[in-house]
């Protein structure tokens, strides 16, 4: 299988997985609000986020060294080493972090009024345990590339935390604590699962520990800890700052416009950038940085392919949408979606644009730079906000992402560079604006039939007139069919 198909195969599981795991998304939030009171919700959420920065410290970017180096280990037959090696070495500091964490509560335990919260916070000193071994062996498996194996747990993981979580909180254990008891339960369930599936690989001995291992996935991961603090901020600093100037009314439009926007470009970003790496490791290995420099280009160009449309038809159905999803008192978050969606579709091109300081090991050049763009997001935040509204931290948001991509791009493009088939990328610009005019000719009473029809009209014109304007996708094309009637005739 060609190194092409391989990414689209894979990037097709991921993409399934995603689609589930936020479909868990959009089905716990009515229930989850209906159970819990105003007070607990936000309380559940501080709690949420104090575990998420928590796991992000305590896993050291490990996950992200562990997809970049097994290739190189295992073509060494270092991979019982380096998987001893990372496993031990985060499991031995999520322990302490633990314990220490649990001391901290313990020792903080007169400062807190509420009971409840310090219950609470004993239980994540434990999820921080079972989250970052979870998170640890899950890339292990992306390594691996067992994408259909890392599906079904990364989606079980989801809904069997969601469905243990609610049915404790609502029959057993009323309230918040039975959520985080039936989040515990289910993270120790995963983390039995995938002990089981790699027992082989666990052998625990001091010859298979190496700390060169140790030395140079820390040195190319720690970097990335705080870049994902960076990417948070960028993403969240401004839901701050608009309730701060403009209230909560105003930060229910931003969030539901913004919101929309990260849903649609997460379904194609996620699949790509959890595939890509294992895929373009194992060809520098195995075939050199020449064939890998010509899968990016191709790459690229398949993934803007799909970009530009899914961008375009967004804008051009987005009020539509809102209304159907958000019903029409969220109306006025179109013109938030529309720029947001911008930024987040240049946003996802770096995901393929940056992998050179990842192949060169420059991941603290990747980390200065996500601190740039916050500092530019930020000022941009404080200036707008109290001047434009939510429409300003909109504008904000993709001032700091085309900033982002331009900055990353260069530095990666000086590590390791690869030729963009701009020709193919006109193609695409254009077939989706002829999209969006034909789109816009739409009209029917029926707002749901309407949106409906104008995803079918404008999928079938776009890609009549790529196949009419682009030589490769229209050989590709009959490739394919041609290859498909080829294999029904020989078993028909």
């Amino acid at each position: 299988m060609s190194d092409i198909k391989t990414l689209v195969k894979q990037s097709s599981h991921y993409f399934v997985g995603q689609i589930a795991v936020l479909a868990a998304g959009f089905l716990s939030f009515p229930i989850l609000t209906r159970i819990f009171s105003v007070s607990d919700y936000g309380l559940m959420s501080l709690v949420t986020t104090t575990l998420f920065i928590a796991v992000a410290i305590v896993k050291f970017g490990m996950p992200n060294s562990i997809v970049r180096f097994y290739a190189e280990y295992s073509a060494k037959n270092k991979d019982i080493s380096f998987f001893v090696t990372i496993f031990s070495g985060i499991a031995s500091f999520a322990i302490i972090s633990g314990f220490v964490f649990l001391s901290a509560i313990s020792y903080l335990d007169n400062y807190f009024n509420n009971k409840d919260l310090v219950y609470i916070l004993y239980i994540v000193s434990l999820l921080i345990i079972t989250g970052s071994l979870n998170d640890t062996l899950m890339s292990f498996l992306r390594a691996h590339q067992r994408t259909k194996l890392y599906n079904i747990l990364a989606i079980s993981r989801r809904y069997l935390a969601l469905s243990l979580g609610i049915s404790l909180s609502v029959y057993f254990i009323i309230g918040i604590k039975g959520y985080f008891i039936g989040q515990l339960i289910s993270g120790a369930i995963i983390l039995v699962c995938l002990l089981i599936i790699f027992r082989k690989s666990l052998i625990l001995k001091g010859e298979n520990f190496d700390s060169g291992i140790l030395k140079n996935s820390f040195k190319f991961g720690f970097p990335l800890v705080w870049a994902e603090f960076g990417h948070l901020v960028l993403n969240y600093v401004d839901r701050y700052l608009i309730q701060f100037y403009l209230g909560s009314a105003a930060l229910g439009l931003y969030t539901a416009g913004y919101n929309l926007a990260t849903h649609i470009t997460e379904a194609l970003i996620y699949p790509i950038n959890y595939a890509i790496t294992p895929i373009y490791m194992s060809i520098i290995v195995k075939k050199g940085e020449k064939e890998a420099k010509e899968f990016f280009t191709k790459i690229f160009s398949y993934f803007t392919l799909v970009l530009l449309p899914v961008t375009c038809g967004s804008l051009a159905v987005g009020k539509d949408l809102i209304s159907v999803l958000a019903s029409e008192k969220y109306i006025e978050s179109y013109t938030v979606l529309s720029y947001v969606i911008l930024g987040q579709a240049v946003y996802a091109c770096t995901i393929i644009l940056n992998n050179g300081l990842f192949i060169r090991n420059k991941t603290h050049i990747y980390n200065n730079i996500m601190i740039v763009t916050c500092i530019i997001n930020i000022v941009l935040n404080l200036f707008m906000i109290p001047i434009f509204g939510i429409v300003g931290a909109a504008q904000a948001t993709l001032f700091s992402y085309i900033a982002f991509a331009i900055i990353i791009t260069y530095y990666s493009f000086k590590e390791f560079s690869f030729r963009i088939e701009y020709r193919s990328i006109l193609i695409y610009t254009l077939s989706s604006l002829m999209m969006v005019i034909l789109v816009k000719l739409v009209s029917m009473t029926n707002i749901f039939i309407k949106v409906i029809t104008q995803i079918f009209v404008g999928s079938a014109v776009y890609m009549t007139v790529v196949i009419l304007l682009d030589t490769n996708i229209r050989k590709n094309l009959f490739t394919t069919i041609a290859s498909i009637s080829n294999r029904h005739a020989k078993h028909p």
